[in-house]
C-alpha cells in the first residue's frame, strides 16, 4: 500500500499516521485542498498521482478544487488540459467545472473563448446554474456591458432559476457607479422580492452615490429606514452620511450622527476622524480640529499621514503659515 510523501502532511499529524496507516480518500482530499490553499499546483498535482497509484478513485469534488486552484493562479490554458485529461479517463465535467474555467477566462477578458466554453457546455447537456449566470453578470458589469448583464438576468429568471445576492450586487454597484441611482433602488427592491435579502454593503454602495450627486435627503431617508429592513447601519453609513450632511449645510444632523453612532457603540474608525477634522478645517474652524488631531493621538487610530496633511492645508487656508510650520 502506497503512502502519501510526508512533506505534503501537517506536522501535527502522528508519526506514526504517516508512515504506516493507509491514506484514505477524504485525508487526500484535505490534502489536496490545503496544498491548493498555498498555491502549489505542481505539489498538488504530485500528491493527485500518488492518490491514483494508492488505487483511490479521486471524484469530481477533488478535480474541481484542483481546476479552482489552477485558474486561481492564471493557469486557465492548463486547468483546460486537466479537464481533457480527466475527460479522456471517462470523468464527465459538471456544471461547476464549467463555471470554474468560465470565471477563468473572463478574469482574463476572454469572451470569445467563454462564449465557446458555454456552446460546449450546452452541447453536452449541462445546463448552467444560479452561480455561473451570476459570473457571466458580475463580468459584463466590470466590463460595463450593463445592458447585456441585465438581459442576462432576465434570461437567468425565465429559465425557472433565481437569482441570488452574487447576481444583484454587481448590477447595484454598477447602476452606481454609473450615478443611475433609482434603476440601483428598483433592482434592490427585486432582490428583496426574489427573498434575497441586502447586506450593509449594498446600501452603503446606494447612499454614498446619492450623497455624490448631492441628495442627502434622499439617502438619510433610506438610513432612517435600514433598522426596519434588518440592516443596521455600520460606521461605513455614518462617515457617508455625516460628510454629505456637513456639506450641505446641515452641520448640528451631521454632528448628531456621531453622537448617534457613538450611543450604539459603534466606534468611530480613521475614516471618521479625517472626514471630521476635514470638514472643521473647510469651515475654518481649524483649532477645533487641532484638538480632535491631539484626540486621536490618544485613540486606537493614530493619525495618518492624511490627518496631519487635512490641518496643515487648514491652517495654510487660514494663513496661519508659521503654526503649520510648527505642525
Amino acid at each position: 500500500m502506497t503512502t502519501v510523501s510526508t512533506k505534503f502532511l501537517p506536522h501535527t499529524l502522528p508519526f506514526t499516521l504517516q508512515q504506516t496507516n493507509p491514506i484514505s480518500l477524504v485525508t487526500y482530499t484535505i490534502l489536496i485542498e490545503a496544498t491548493i490553499l498555498k498555491g502549489g499546483v505542481d505539489d498538488v498535482m504530485k500528491l493527485l498521482d500518488e492518490m491514483i497509484e494508492s488505487g483511490l478513485r479521486p471524484d469530481m469534488f477533488i478535480f474541481n478544487a484542483v481546476v479552482g486552484g489552477m485558474c486561481r493562479e492564471g493557469l486557465v490554458d492548463r486547468a483546460f488540459e486537466f479537464i481533457r485529461y480527466i475527460s479522456a479517463k471517462g470523468y464527465a465535467p459538471d456544471v461547476i467545472s464549467y463555471s470554474i474555467l468560465l470565471r477563468g477566462l473572463l478574469n482574463q477578458r476572454k469572451w470569445e473563448d467563454g462564449e465557446k466554453l458555454m456552446s460546449d457546455m450546452l452541447s453536452k447537456g449541462c445546463e448552467p446554474n444560479v452561480v455561473t449566470y451570476s459570473i457571466l453578470i458580475s463580468s459584463l458589469c466590470r466590463d460595463g456591458k450593463v445592458e447585456e448583464a441585465v438581459s442576462l438576468l432576465k434570461v437567468m429568471k425565465e429559465q425557472g432559476l433565481t437569482p441570488d445576492a452574487y447576481s444583484y450586487d454587481p448590477l447595484i454597484a454598477a447602476f452606481c457607479k454609473e450615478s443611475r441611482v433609482d434603476l440601483a433602488i428598483e433592482f434592490l427592491e427585486s432582490m428583496i422580492s426574489d427573498g434575497c435579502l441586502p447586506d450593509i454593503v449594498n446600501y452603503n454602495t446606494i447612499l454614498s452615490t446619492l450623497c455624490k450627486n448631492g441628495k442627502a435627503d434622499e439617502a438619510l431617508k433610506i438610513f432612517e429606514k435600514l433598522g426596519e429592513v434588518g440592516c443596521p447601519p455600520n460606521v461605513s453609513s455614518y462617515n457617508t452620511l455625516f460628510s454629505a450632511l456637513w456639506s450641505s449645510g446641515h452641520k448640528i444632523r451631521a454632528l448628531g450622527m456621531i453622537l448617534e453612532m457613538l450611543s450604539k457603540d459603534i466606534d468611530p474608525d480613521e475614516i471618521t476622524y479625517n472626514s471630521l477634522i476635514s470638514c472643521l478645517c473647510r469651515d475654518a474652524m481649524v483649532d477645533q480640529a487641532i484638538e480632535l488631531l491631539v484626540d486621536m493621538e490618544s485613540s486606537v487610530y493614530q493619525p495618518s499621514v492624511i490627518s496631519y496633511n487635512i490641518v496643515l492645508l487648514g491652517l495654510s487656508k487660514v494663513h496661519r503659515i508659521s503654526d503649520a510650520i510648527e505642525c
